[in-house]
């Protein structure tokens, strides 16, 4: 199998069916004790002199793989993307910065990471770099090793603070293994099983061999801050918890991927799911994250302020995660990379097209918000564009919210914004107080059906056996879904004190929403 990247077919198999994904059951919930297989953050930025960081504990006595993804804010598109295998009671730390126009993860870790640093750096490469400077993050369980004498838990055990063989441990990670007597291969057997090796001769335990996986549980605690580093004002705060979000382990090969042909890779767990080839398949669980259980939620509610006065300023955070598993892919992506190495979209691609459909997503949403003042009074200004200004009552304001991930700064965002995003949406509203509280609600802004697309194995199995031939198209195929929008995010405050800079704080505020109909 080749590796590097491989054009995606432009004839995709593509039938929007209504009754597909409409009966998929799932136990996952919002945890209520931060914890969970599944956790997100809801922003990340390193725009300006701002850099994020995620800390991720594991709290149980069994060693943890896990996905961790940056996704940017445009399309959800797969920035940044790895794995880390956790020791008992492990912690992991790092933060995502942008130096010169690289943006990298960095952690002065030990944690054995999947592929290994250079310089405690994994950058973030080419082929979706653009528009990522701001997104969100997907942590995701992807399983933990059914003994802790398995070869792979042996080998990422700290000694002296350091994991005995990471080296070993990464082994397990790449394509088509086997533990076939005789014909032992390095890598990922299948969604719960793979082979390591030991290179090094100096070792006094062997940490190759078999390793077999079983669901992670609720475990993860995740983390983040974000930090301005020109005037020291931080915030942070826990990640969205979901739990039970995969039932069995979901162990793919971080070599290759879709775009090599292989749906084996380092794309999946995502969050429509785990390894769409396991038997049986966890898939559609971006439909059970739509319900009004979980995180399609009807409204969301905050504070908001736009009181210069007091150097008080306020940004919202709304992020709308999983769009990307509503577009079909092979249509979306062009069949060859730029000049610069990242990939080439295909605009004319929209929803509703006869003939080149592919995008099936809830964005742009047409946000309708109703905001009041700290002494009950509301006014409704105009419908607008990004920037509403005040009008007569009787009118309700809306705007478009055109990313997956969108920040909204009250007043003038170049007085008042907090995050230092350009050319997102502004508020003014005329309310006789500059604060106060809003709620805000969402509905698709486009026409036609919305959809959760997947892939197709079938085509791919033979004799009952799955097989990834070298650079092959891949199709999908897209379920039309109905539910909610779903939607996490927080209100980041900042307060600058001019007459003692040194006491200027900030702080993240999560959202409060009411649910909506399962």
């Amino acid at each position: 199998m080749k590796s590097n990247f491989k054009p995606l077919g432009i004839a995709a198999a593509v039938a929007v069916a209504s009754a597909g994904y409409a009966n998929v059951a799932s136990a996952q919930t919002v945890a209520n004790n931060a914890l969970g297989d599944l956790a997100l953050v809801p922003y990340y930025t390193v725009n300006g002199d701002w850099l994020t960081g995620v800390h991720i504990v594991n709290t149980s006595a069994q060693t943890q793989v896990v996905k961790f993804r940056f996704r940017r804010a445009t399309d959800s598109m797969d920035a940044l993307d790895f794995n880390i295998v956790m020791s008992p009671e492990d912690v992991y730390a790092g933060y995502l910065s942008d130096d010169d126009g690289a943006i990298s993860w960095q952690a002065d870790d030990t944690t054995c990471t999947v592929p290994a640093t250079t310089g405690g750096k994994l950058t973030m490469p080419e082929i979706y770099r653009d528009d990522a400077e701001t997104g969100y993050v997907e942590i995701i369980a992807m399983g933990a090793p059914e003994f802790e004498t398995s070869p792979i838990a042996e080998a990422a055990k700290h000694k002296a603070g350091v994991p005995a063989d990471c080296a070993a441990v990464r082994s397990n990670f790449f394509a088509d293994g086997s533990s076939t007597s005789g014909s032992e291969t390095r890598g990922v057997i299948d969604f719960e099983t793979t082979y390591g090796v030991d290179a090094d001769a100096t070792d006094t335990v062997d940490f190759g061999g078999e390793s077999t996986y079983t669901d992670s549980g609720n475990v993860l605690k995740v983390s983040y801050f974000i930090r301005d580093n020109a005037t020291g004002v931080e915030f942070g705060d826990n990640a969205v918890h979901i739990q039970d979000f995969l039932e069995n382990p979901s162990i793919t090969n971080q070599q290759y991927g879709v775009f090599s042909g292989d749906l084996n890779g380092f794309d999946f767990p995502d969050l429509d799911g785990g390894v769409p080839t396991a038997s049986p398949a966890e898939r559609g669980k971006f439909v059970a994250l739509r319900s009004g259980s979980v995180l399609g939620v009807s409204k969301l509610i905050n504070e908001w302020t736009a009181n210069t006065a007091n150097g008080a300023a306020l940004d919202w955070v709304v992020t709308m995660p999983g769009q990307y598993t509503m577009l079909d892919l092979p249509n979306y992506i062009e069949e060859e990379l730029d000049a610069d190495g990242a990939a080439v979209l295909d605009e004319d691609c929209k929803r509703g097209e006869l003939n080149k459909a592919c995008d099936y997503r809830d964005i742009p949403v047409t946000a309708t918000i109703v905001p009041y003042n700290r002494e009950e009074l509301t006014s409704t200004p105009e419908e607008g564009g990004l920037t509403v200004s005040p009008a007569p009552p009787g009118e309700v304001q809306r705007l478009v919210l055109p990313n997956e991930t969108n920040v909204i700064t009250f007043g003038n965002k170049d007085q008042n914004g907090v995050l230092g995003v350009i050319g997102d949406v502004d508020i003014t509203a005329d309310l006789e107080q500059p604060y106060g509280w809003l709620s805000l609600e969402v509905a698709s802004a486009t026409t036609g059906d919305t959809a959760v697309c997947d892939w197709d194995v079938n085509t791919r199995v033979t004799n009952g056996e799955y097989s990834a031939a070298a650079g092959a198209d891949l199709t999908m195929t897209c379920s039309s879904v109905g539910g909610n929008v779903p939607m996490i995010g927080f209100a980041a405050w900042a307060r600058q004190v001019a007459a003692n800079p040194d006491a200027s704080y900030g702080r993240i505020v999560a959202h409060s929403f009411e649910s909506a109909a399962p």
